[in-house]
Parts: C-alpha cells; sequence; structure tokens
C-alpha cells in the first residue's frame, strides 16, 4: 500500500509538471504572436499617437484608448490575433510608453524577488532564492537604455555616458541600480531589489528553518535587554528581513530613527522617523551621505 501510494504521487507530480510545461509553452507561444505583430504595429502606432497627451493620460485611460487604435491597426495590416493577444498587445505597448517595457510584468510577480537585465537578450530573475533566465527580451540596447533613462528621470536623476550609474528607487519601494557604457561592456545593465511586502516575524523565520528556536530566543532576549546587535552580511542574504523581524520587539513606547540609503524597513512601532540619504543633483551638489544623517539623529531625540 505504502509503495502504491508513492507511486501514485509520483505520478501526480509528473502530471503536474508536464502540465506546467506545457502552459509555459502555449506562453511563449502567445507572446511570440504578440512580439511580432508590436514590431509591425509599434511604428505605425507612435505616429499615429500625440505623445504630450498620451503622457497626461493614466495608465488605465491610456490603455483603453490604445485598444481601439490598435484594433483599427491590426485590422488595416491584416493581422489576426485573439481578445487574449490583443490585450497582451496593449499591456506590453503601454509598458513601453509609460512603465519599464518587457519587465513590467516581472516587477508584478510577488514570487520574484531580483530582476538583473545583463543587456537586451539576458533577462534574468530570482525565484525561492535560485536565480534563473526569465526568457523575457528587450529589443536592444537602445530599447533597455529607455527603460534606464525612464527610471533616472522618476527620481530627477540623468543616465548616459557623461554620467553613467543610478541608484534609485522605484514607487513601490523597489531598489534599482543603472550602470551603461562606457562602464558597463556588454550594454546597459539594470539590478532591481524588489520591495518585500511581507514582513516576516521570528516566528516565520523559525517555521522557514532560517532560524533555530534557540537563536530566536536569544534574539528575542537581546531586544527586550535593550543591548546593540550588529546584522552584516552579503548581498541578499536577509539582512534587512531579519532586522524587521527582531523589531518587532521593539518597545512600542520607543523612538525610533531609521537612516537608510533606500527606505526598506518596515517598521510597526507607532514612534518611527525613517530618514534618507540623498545623492548629489545633477551639478554634483546636495548630497547626504549616512554620517550626516547619524550626525543630525544626535539632535532628534
Amino acid at each position: 500500500q505504502t509503495a502504491l501510494r508513492s507511486g501514485l504521487g509520483a505520478a501526480y507530480q509528473r502530471k503536474e509538471k508536464a502540465a506546467q510545461a506545457a502552459s509555459q509553452a502555449a506562453k511563449g507561444a502567445m507572446l511570440e504572436t504578440v512580439l511580432e505583430a508590436k514590431g509591425r504595429i509599434q511604428g505605425l502606432l507612435m505616429d499615429a499617437l500625440d505623445p504630450g497627451e498620451a503622457s497626461k493620460l493614466s495608465r488605465e485611460d491610456l490603455e483603453l484608448q490604445l485598444t481601439d487604435l490598435v484594433a483599427e491597426l491590426l485590422k488595416a495590416e491584416k493581422i489576426t490575433l485573439n481578445a487574449s493577444e490583443q490585450s497582451m498587445l496593449v499591456r506590453t505597448l503601454v509598458d513601453d510608453m509609460v512603465g519599464l517595457g518587457p519587465i513590467e510584468p516581472l516587477l508584478a510577480d510577488d514570487s520574484i524577488t531580483e530582476i538583473m537585465v545583463n543587456g537586451p537578450k539576458a533577462v534574468y530573475i530570482e525565484r525561492d532564492g535560485r536565480i534563473e533566465l526569465s526568457g523575457v527580451t528587450f529589443h536592444d540596447d537602445r530599447h533597455v537604455m529607455n527603460a534606464a533613462i525612464r527610471i533616472a528621470a522618476r527620481v530627477g536623476r540623468r543616465i548616459d555616458e557623461s554620467s553613467p550609474t543610478c541608484d534609485a528607487r522605484l514607487d513601490d519601494g523597489s531598489r534599482v541600480n543603472i550602470i551603461v557604457p562606457p562602464l558597463a561592456l556588454r550594454g546597459p545593465t539594470i539590478s532591481i531589489r524588489k520591495f518585500n511586502r511581507c514582513n516576516f516575524t521570528l516566528r516565520d523565520l523559525v517555521q522557514r528553518g532560517s532560524l533555530s528556536e534557540e537563536i530566536a530566543a536569544i534574539l528575542r532576549i537581546a531586544c527586550r535587554s535593550r543591548v546593540n546587535i550588529l546584522i552584516s552580511g552579503g548581498t541578499g542574504t536577509g539582512k534587512t528581513t531579519l532586522l524587521n523581524a527582531i523589531s518587532e520587539m521593539i518597545d512600542p513606547d520607543e523612538r525610533i530613527i531609521t537612516i537608510e540609503d533606500a527606505a526598506e524597513l518596515q517598521l510597526q512601532q507607532p514612534h518611527v522617523a525613517p530618514l534618507e540619504t540623498r545623492p548629489a543633483n545633477l551639478e554634483g551638489d546636495g548630497r547626504i551621505t549616512a554620517r550626516d544623517l547619524l550626525r543630525n539623529s544626535l539632535r532628534m531625540r
């Protein structure tokens, strides 16, 4: 009976993997069809649109107006798409116009924790701690550069040969680093560390196997005893996640001041004053460092 159950479980797993593979293949074929149609009508669409007026519309209104215009262009070019493909085509066009292009769906996927664009044809993602090639591509280096320029412009920065690096924060709190030629030898490179919407507790970390119950108990005692705690580690090792988890032990009556390069902490206490460093402006002035903010915090009780 045990052997039968084991065989049944393996059969279900094979069936599930086969279904997932078929689904991925169908999505890939659909995306290829949409991208081919996009390449044929995008130039015509840009000629028909007034960029000034389009920039004033919300994303929803722009999608609504583009739907009819795209349908007309598809008919004129004798391109046949079903309703789902037309809807995907409109979304990809809007992503190019007001979003971050092909990586916009990756930003919306909560299972993805990091996005790494190593040029137009190599977009990697991190999911469940593993790095994998996403299958998402840009047209060319110019397409990647347009997304990079759009990111930099949102935070009042510029990115070009004279200013080839940029650290920024997206509207949802995700951290972005951009580096372009001549420093990036294989074209514009974008790294996005997505903002974690899940606020894990110490109990969650223990249940996930990230901490032992004994270490969690030590951290609780250390927090309650108000001792200094230093959290260090490499990129992506969970420093911010751990700090968020142990911060729940801080008494709600305490005044907390946080200093970050990009605000990521999600403290639940009512008396929190978050501070964020600031890079220099286009003229090279106005830079505020963590050291400056630390000095200022001494005057903030």
